[in-house]
């Protein structure tokens, strides 16, 4: 692929029991990443319409469909919560800004992480894939397109693939991780519902880019803490002057 830098997620069915023959190596680092500690990485929904062709990246004619127009009601809430998993871990920040629409890796003023599907290789084989941060041609750095031709769903079991798994396992690759081959890790490449989100391998390469979050007390805690402690002073400072003196 020359320059360009990304990977996709495969469906599990792909490899029927290949996941066991694996060497549990650990996380591996892309080599790019979005900043330090405490970096903001912002993301947008790219609308119905925006041109993505980008040859040999993306084909010809491609054009992105909206994640609402081909995803069930609640994968805006299924994508925020897998952005939400990785700060959660990791000391990165993730703010969601309007799309102007701009063609896939033009110059635009939408999210440093753009979002959106378009067709891929039919159901069942690669079911998305992610762009590494930049230096990675131009705005395409980050960006995450899914198949428009699988089946998602919200939650595991049944027919179809868990919008949440998926779309963690992309943003992995939008902040610098690559593939790993632990069996048990989110960034496996291979999709499964053997587990939910984020795990041990996952969590410490995240950390490792941008260290982990830091627990920040919010100044109303504070406030209440300080509160708490004033009225145990004043409660204990009465019951001194109350106690009465000993009898000799």
């Amino acid at each position: 692929m020359g320059k360009w830098k990304f990977k996709s997620l495969m469906a599990i069915g792909l490899l029927a029991g290949g996941l066991s023959s694996f060497n549990a190596n650990a996380f591996v680092l892309q080599g790019n990443s979005w900043g330090g500690p405490g970096t903001t990485v912002t993301w947008s929904l790219m609308p119905t319409g925006t041109p993505c062709a980008l040859p040999p990246v993306e084909p010809v004619g491609c054009t992105i469909t909206s994640i609402t127009d081909f995803m069930p009601v609640g994968a805006v809430t299924e994508i925020v919560n897998a952005f939400a998993a990785w700060s959660a871990v990791a000391d990165i920040n993730f703010v969601k800004i309007n799309d102007d629409g701009a063609p896939f890796n033009a110059p635009t003023s939408s999210g440093d992480i753009r979002i959106g599907g378009h067709a891929f290789d039919g159901p069942g084989n690669t079911l998305a894939h992610g762009f590494f941060p930049p230096p990675n041609g131009l705005s395409a750095a980050g960006d995450i397109h899914f198949d428009i031709a699988d089946t998602w769903k919200i939650g595991f079991g049944g027919a179809g693939f868990d919008i949440f798994q998926v779309m963690a396992h992309e943003i992995g690759h939008a902040i610098g991780l690559e593939h790993t081959a632990v069996p048990n890790s989110l960034l496996n490449p291979f999709y499964t519902e053997a587990f939910r989100g984020l795990q041990a391998d996952d969590i410490a390469g995240a950390q490792a880019l941008y260290g982990a979050r830091q627990s920040v007390f919010e100044p109303e805690t504070t406030l209440l803490m300080m509160l708490s402690f004033a009225m145990l002073a004043l409660s204990l400072r009465r019951k001194e002057n109350n106690l009465q003196p000993e009898l000799s």
